[in-house]
């Protein structure tokens, strides 16, 4: 039985749990770049993919039983907040790259997570900064529609890179309203609160090259080619 079917029966003594999460997050770092356990903010990784087969449930605090969730699969995205020591074993602080309960999990059971770029993105995104300054990497046009039932028609947009396929676009509606989509590991995540909604009411998907969204009543096209280079 692994370590993560021990923890989701959770029918076993606490010590027996413990010492089983604290056997498996035993961490080798001396291949791993310098830093990269750090949290964004101290220059380390922005996320990590989980490379568990079996997935990996996410604890309270290092070394504990107790569970925030669900498991989180194989090959799933965590944003990070920073690693930690606790009795020798190093443990991350983390959450699904697109919500969900926040928790801890063992650091040898994960790898810095490549963005679309094939790069593996280190300190704070700087890309909302820089697009509410207006410091644009890339302007063009796209399909956008502010009101439900509107005929798309072209928008301009400013768009602000970061590395790891993040991305903060502003689109500019005819009467001149803007609104920022923000995008990280080269998916869509959420727009700005606006009049028109919270900016978490969303339908998106990727289609040939092309990210389809809808935010509350509008709609945007936006071509994978603007938001973020591809390896």
């Amino acid at each position: 039985m692994t370590c993560v079917q021990v923890l989701r029966a959770l029918s076993v003594l606490p010590l027996l749990v413990m010492l089983c999460v604290t056997a498996h997050a035993q961490q080798d770092t001396s291949a791993v770049p310098d830093g990269i356990f750090a949290a964004p903010q101290e220059g380390g990784a922005r996320r990590w993919v989980v490379d568990n087969p079996d997935g990996l449930a996410l604890l309270v605090a290092p070394g504990t039983a107790e569970t925030v969730g669900g498991v989180v699969a194989q090959h799933a995205v965590l944003t990070n907040f920073g690693c930690t020591d606790f009795l020798g074993a190093l443990w991350c602080d983390v959450r699904p790259l697109h919500g969900g309960p926040r928790g801890y999990v063992p650091a040898d059971a994960l790898s810095p997570a490549k963005g679309p770029d094939g790069i593996v993105a280190r300190g704070v995104n700087d890309s909302v900064t820089r697009a509410r300054k207006k410091r644009f990497d890339i302007r063009a046009e796209v399909p956008c529609a502010q009101e439900q039932g509107e005929a798309l028609a072209p928008c301009p947009i400013g768009i602000a890179r970061s590395d790891g396929g993040d991305a903060t676009a502003a689109v500019t509606f005819r009467n001149g309203f803007s609104r920022y989509l923000f995008f990280m590991h080269g998916a869509f995540i959420s727009a700005s609160a606006t009049m028109s909604g919270a900016g978490r009411d969303t339908d998106w998907e990727v289609r040939g090259g092309t990210h389809y969204i809808r935010a509350d009543d509008q709609q945007f096209q936006i071509p994978n080619a603007l938001l973020f280079a591809q390896e």
